[in-house]
């Protein structure tokens, strides 16, 4: 029992002293402390003698203390004794700050590596039936396995047990003392219940009893809280704040806060919902975003002669000279284990299971997943890590960032998404921790590598950074590049630069390395290797997959074929095809009378759909007469469940001879995948077994619960038949469907290049021999008919994630997302 209600340990590591302070209880005139280390040896102490409610302050100095740290989470204990009663406190040696751009602990520098817990959403039960200190041991010794050194609990103040693991085992943590009100819910833009935006009596008591736990980092008022800056009463918190503890650090909201206000010690900030690849490759590395949240000084911010199409528009520039941290990065979501879920909800905790375990299932069965479900489960972690590694090296390429906040360790038994390296039991999704600390440990290598796709004897520059803040490394070391091709295990190119320097910490530039790729008779994945070694001994290696294709257009052999091509020219890279009648190879983007007849007379068909009107919702246009279902997608992982892309399987086929993989999608696939027509076989009249299969996500929208009262599942949305390539003999011909993005021929981009020389050998070869069988008419009437009905549209979100338009979904998004649902809005046709 505390008798000691206002104790209060400050760390003054300059001066290896701790300033202690307290009310004198009652009826109690002397005392006697002392201060034992961590093998409970006194290493100070003394006599105090005061009045009752008198504030008693006293300084214990510490010889030769032990900072306390991530690495080294080094605990003090005070113990005071008064009369009959004892009191006693742990308490750590360190301070947190900030310096320009940095965070500061003990006056170092330090990444920000954060995950998120708290709210439903992002949290898990206890569901072995732990003690509290069991079950916040095993996070925490998991996230530090995998590199995090920072939990932010979201409008949540956690257990005493987890901050008693938390400075034991050296974790730091951020809290919102805010109230959350309800599962689904927005938390209220300004206001409680109470009418209030913070309770203050339950703002000082939350303070003022966890203010000694060293693992203490941020206090926090809540999330995504508006315009924090032009209400004085949040500056009045932080104000008082900083009056009960001037040793942490203090921020009003996670996101949504304007640039210009004073007050916060650092930021977290709403980056984007873009992928870090392609046209965002740069995400984290510009501030325009932050205009959404507005000034709070009143600055005009924008000017512009017309929202819709200005012929001129001025943006300020923001620049901030506080730390700031991402907020809510890599939210990629993934397939669930869903039968070893099911054993465990069996052994430890069947009345928790939840309801969604039988449903995916049941759905599985539905839509056929059920017959590759595993093969889908590994597609989508595949593809997750890959966008894990994107985002948070991203993050820590950004000369804007501090660190993150990354979204999220776990799994929520209460969402049908598997988001987490570990499972809501806080067990390893098999994620490799030796492959995720290449990029996630205190010092990691970067290399900033916008395109993963080369021709042979491309010259390529790669800029080489660094992101440092490891504790043990040596001083001086030497930087070493290899670039292996995995198919033989060969270095092709390597070299050595002696004498990089590695006392100051932060991000900085390492080295720039210029390359010629490779010659390349064949296609080929090779992995660019950097490494930071003393002597035989690495220190710090982090590596890339990058691809080589051959640049011998001239290869191709000549041919003549009917080629009606809209938006894609064959001829600029292979004038060797030559575009005639009558030929027994048609080429084109969609089905029309000329496709049937093609397939009629028994000759062959290369289909490399595109078509308008997949993008109606970026421009209005008409429906096809012949429409064979597709979505528009995208390669990035679905956000939550923005989006309609978790991944592929590639089957080991002819028709991908000239083109490397492993058997997953990886980024050699960009050029490929981004922004085309990916084809929803569910109810195609035979049964089609994809050479290419993309993986949906299993999971609804989650607006259309609350706001169109839907079920929960959405089979409509959900699990669907996706193919990037199929085949089938239709008639006496040979159909081949590409659903691929064919535009980067007009620009020569080396993979979309080598995929359809890849195809082009492949349809005029004898492999080319479909299993499936369909008559023409068959195949004619059904895309007729779909042709006729109406269009299954993607719901709120996932618009938003196709369109790849806006950092953030803005009221102007919403509003027209809506129209489109309702098949009343009204776009220009296409230019």
């Amino acid at each position: 029992m505390k008798f000691l209600s206002d104790l209060f340990v400050v760390p003054n590591i300059e001066k290896q002293q701790a300033e202690i302070s307290f009310t004198a209880p009652c009826c109690c005139e002397s005392a006697v402390w002392k201060i034992l280390d961590a093998a409970s040896k006194v290493v100070a102490s003394g006599e105090l003698c005061g009045k009752t409610e008198e504030k008693i302050k006293f300084t214990a100095t510490i010889i030769d203390c032990q900072l306390w740290s991530i690495e080294n989470p080094y605990l003090y204990t005070l113990v005071i004794n008064w009369k009959n009663d004892s009191e006693e406190t742990t308490f750590g040696m360190r301070s947190f700050g900030t310096s320009g751009r940095d965070l500061l602990l003990n006056g170092e520098k330090f990444c920000g590596r954060g995950y998120i817990r708290g709210r439903e959403a992002h949290e898990h039960p206890n569901l072995i039936g732990f003690s509290l200190t069991e079950y916040y041991e095993k996070n925490i010794k998991a996230a530090k396995q995998f590199g995090f050194n920072l939990i932010r609990f979201h409008s949540r103040i956690p257990h005493e047990e987890c901050f008693e693991v938390a400075d034991r085992l050296g974790m730091l943590i951020h809290i919102e003392i805010r109230k959350y009100y309800g599962k689904y819910q927005k938390e209220r833009a300004s206001m409680s219940d109470e009418g209030e935006i913070i309770n203050e009596k339950e703002w000082r008591e939350a303070v003022t009893a966890l203010r000694n736990h060293p693992s203490l980092m941020v206090y926090c008022m809540g999330n995504e809280i508006r315009n924090p800056g032009t209400n004085p009463f949040v500056e009045h918190i932080a104000k008082i704040t900083k009056e009960l503890d001037p040793t942490r650090l203090f921020i009003d909201t996670c996101a949504h806060g304007e640039f210009d206000r004073t007050y916060v010690d650092f930021d977290v900030q709403h980056m984007s919902y873009y992928y870090p690849f392609g046209q965002n490759y740069d995400m984290f590395n510009n501030t325009y975003n932050w205009l959404i949240y507005g000034s709070c000084k009143g600055q005009e911010l924008v000017d512009t002669d017309d929202v819709d199409e200005p012929t001129y528009k001025i943006t300020r520039a923001i620049n901030s000279k506080r730390p700031v941290l991402a907020h809510e990065i890599c939210h990629y979501a993934a397939y669930h284990d869903l039968d070893a879920l099911s054993d465990k909800f069996d052994k430890y905790a069947p009345d928790q299971r939840p309801w969604w375990i039988d449903e995916l299932k049941k759905l599985a069965e539905l839509k056929g997943y059920d017959k590759f479900y595993e093969q889908a489960r590994d597609a989508s972690h595949r593809f997750q890590f890959i966008g894990w590694k994107l985002g948070i090296e991203a993050a820590r390429r950004s000369p804007l960032l501090s660190g993150f906040h990354f979204l999220q360790l776990a799994d929520t038994e209460r969402y049908e998404n598997s988001n987490g390296l570990l499972d809501c039991f806080d067990d390893s999704h098999g994620i490799n921790e030796t492959e995720f600390m290449k990029f996630n440990a205190d010092t990691v290598l970067l290399s900033d590598l916008p395109r993963r796709t080369y021709f042979e004897n491309e010259k390529v520059n790669i800029p080489v950074l660094i992101s440092h803040y490891a504790e043990n490394l040596p001083e001086i070391a030497d930087f070493v590049f290899e670039l292996t091709d995995l198919k033989s295990g060969k270095i092709v190119r390597s070299g050595k630069l002696k004498g990089i320097h590695l006392k100051e910490k932060g991000l900085r530039e390492v080295c720039s390395v210029d390359l010629v790729m490779p010659e390349a008779v064949e296609s080929a994945e090779l992995k660019f290797t950097t490494k930071l070694v003393t002597g035989e001994t690495v220190i710090v290696e982090n590596d890339w997959a990058v691809w080589v294709f051959p640049d011998r257009p001239e290869e191709l052999p000549a041919q003549k074929a009917i080629i009606a091509l809209a938006d894609i020219n064959t001829t600029q890279r292979y004038p060797q095809l030559e575009n005639a009648d009558n030929e027994k190879l048609l080429i084109t983007n969609r089905f029309d009378d000329a496709v049937f007849q093609q397939l009629e007379n028994g000759d062959d068909v290369l289909m490399l759909y595109r078509v308008d009107e997949t993008r109606d919702r970026k421009w209005s246009c008409d429906y096809e007469k012949y429409y064979l279902p597709a979505v528009w997608d995208r390669l990035k992982g679905v956000v939550w469940d923005r989006g309609n892309n978790c991944g592929a399987f590639v089957e080991d086929h002819a028709a991908f001879g000239g083109f490397p993989n492993d058997g997953f999608v990886n980024l050699q696939f960009h050029g490929l995948i981004d922004d085309c027509d990916k084809i929803n076989l569910d109810d195609f009249p035979v049964k089609i077994d994809p050479l290419m299969r993309g993986i949906d996500r299993a999971s609804r929208d989650r607006f259309d619960v609350y706001t169109y009262e839907l079920s929960e599942l959405q089979p409509k949305w959900t699990m669907r038949n996706f193919a990037y390539a199929f085949e089938v003999k239709v008639g006496k011909g040979r159909l081949f469907v590409s659903a691929f993005n064919f535009t980067g021929l007009n620009t020569d981009k080396p993979e979309t290049c080598a995929m359809f020389e890849s195809l082009m050998k492949y349809v005029n070869s004898d492999e080319f021999a479909p299993k499936a069988e369909m008559s023409v008419d068959a195949l004619k009437s059904y895309l007729e008919i779909k042709g006729t009905e109406p269009r299954l549209l993607e719901r709120k979100m996932t618009q938003y994630w196709q369109l790849n338009a806006e950092p953030l979904e803005s009221a102007r998004y919403w509003k027209e997302s809506e129209l489109y649902i309702a098949g009343t809005l009204k776009l220009p046709p296409k230019k």
